[in-house]
């Protein structure tokens, strides 16, 4: 195919957009988005730093309209926009709140929210055209930049429609700039028929209030670390159509608790920034994976590696996988999080899911100094309770990755998606030990 629509599946007077102020159908939002495409600058490239739902996806769409590749820094450190404006001078950052970085242009895209002439069709967008840049997490090292063509996502999106046939509204409790997030909250909606709701919610008392404000169906996008804050909330949810998470590895015991908070199918999404979603499962019923149907995985015992028209070439994964037939896999821990203590391996990924299910403990992390070393632990509870948490480590891993010291702190700098990047969590330790 040499060119892709936006929303295939929506008609001229489909919702596209709902929130507490506004409807808007695929006619009119295009006739926004056509708006703000022609004030767009000539720049090949342009920066989307738009936090609400509606700013992000009209920016988005009006870039594509434009040819343009928007570019979507997982942080907004001085530092990393710094290197993006040099790489792309003259770059222009598309906004919906006032905001100055050095060597920046910017356009607040609120001030094209506006009535328009309302489209009479959809838009088709060449399938070879750059049309993405998103960057790796940096839970693991230095984030990496990966381009998406305009078919590398729409075939994600379409896949994903395929297998959970969603209907309804879908809000987001995950920003857009992630993977997991453009996939999610903007992509699939345009590619499903999906409306999308608008606001990122991520307190529970929020997350509460907007799924009360919008009419079910309703399907969720969200991540370990607000699922687990709604469901030991105590608040009463309304029942939803079903909810898809990613980001990190879902404990058995939170997907079950959620499935009876939300009354509603949980899905997990396996994928990462360099492809996408890879595989699905229900963590409630199985920790096995279902590999999505674009895809094939082969593994040479040590390093699994998927193909697909969503990938160049044959892309090795970071994890330890186990392949357990042609269409299905296991995953079992993050290369980087494989330690040897006193000659015994252990993933810290597995070690973290342990922590974080014990009674009392509302987050921690395992962490290692240097390689060989003792393991240390930064665990976030309302009443810390050494001699219990210790006890109950015991009964649960050997003794030789028991933690010490264990550090309490109040909080976790997990970023936005609920990821502690390496440099961060090492820059914590080198503070507590000190």
């Amino acid at each position: 195919m040499s060119a892709l629509p936006l929303f295939p599946r929506h008609d001229g007077r489909q919702t596209v957009y709902a929130d507490a102020q506004r409807k808007l159908d695929r006619d009119t939002f295009l006739g926004m988005a056509r708006a703000l495409a022609a004030q767009l600058p000539e720049q090949t490239h342009c920066l989307n730093l738009c936090d609400d739902r509606l700013p992000f996806m009209l920016s988005f769409c009006a870039a594509l309209l434009r040819r343009k590749c928007t570019l979507l820094p997982l942080n907004r450190t001085e530092a990393a926009l710094a290197e993006l404006a040099a790489i792309h001078p003259g770059i222009i950052a598309l906004c919906d709140s006032p905001q100055t970085h050095a060597g920046i242009g910017q356009m607040d895209v609120r001030n094209w929210m506006t009535a328009a002439p309302p489209a009479g069709r959809d838009e088709n967008i060449p399938a070879d055209m750059p049309s993405a840049e998103l960057y790796t997490s940096g839970s693991t090292g230095a984030p990496q930049p990966h381009r998406k063509t305009w078919a590398m996502l729409v075939q994600g999106a379409r896949v994903l429609a395929d297998e959970l046939n969603p209907g309804g509204t879908l809000l987001g409790s995950v920003p857009s700039q992630h993977m997991f997030g453009l996939e999610s909250t903007i992509l699939l909606p345009m590619q499903s028929g999906l409306a999308l709701a608008g606001g990122c919610p991520l307190l529970p008392q929020d997350i509460q209030s907007a799924m009360q404000s919008i009419s079910t169906p309703i399907w969720w996008a969200t991540t370990p670390l607000h699922l687990r804050a709604c469901v030991e909330s105590g608040l009463g949810f309304p029942r939803l159509a079903g909810m898809l998470c990613a980001t990190q590895t879902l404990a058995p015991e939170l997907a079950r608790a959620a499935e009876d908070c939300f009354q509603a199918p949980l899905h997990e999404i396996y994928g990462c920034t360099e492809a996408g979603a890879i595989g699905l499962r229900r963590p409630a019923q199985s920790e096995t994976w279902r590999l999505l149907p674009d895809w094939e995985m082969e593994s040479d015992g040590e390093t699994a590696r998927i193909s697909g028209n969503r990938c160049e070439g044959r892309l090795a994964l970071p994890d330890h996988i186990e392949i357990a037939d042609a269409r299905h896999f296991r995953l079992l821990g993050r290369h980087a999080s494989l330690i040897k203590v006193g000659g015994k391996r252990m993933h810290l990924d597995a070690l973290n899911r342990i922590l974080q299910s014990l009674p009392g403990v509302k987050d921690g992390v395992f962490y290692q100094p240097s390689e060989g070393t003792r393991l240390t632990a930064l665990v976030v509870a309302d009443d810390p309770d050494p001699a219990a948490l210790m006890a109950a480590l015991r009964q649960r891993i050997d003794p030789v990755f028991l933690p010490r010291p264990i550090h309490w702190v109040p909080a976790l700098p997990r970023n936005a998606v609920g990821k502690l990047p390496m440099q961060t969590l090492q820059e914590l330790v080198d503070t507590l030990s000190r």
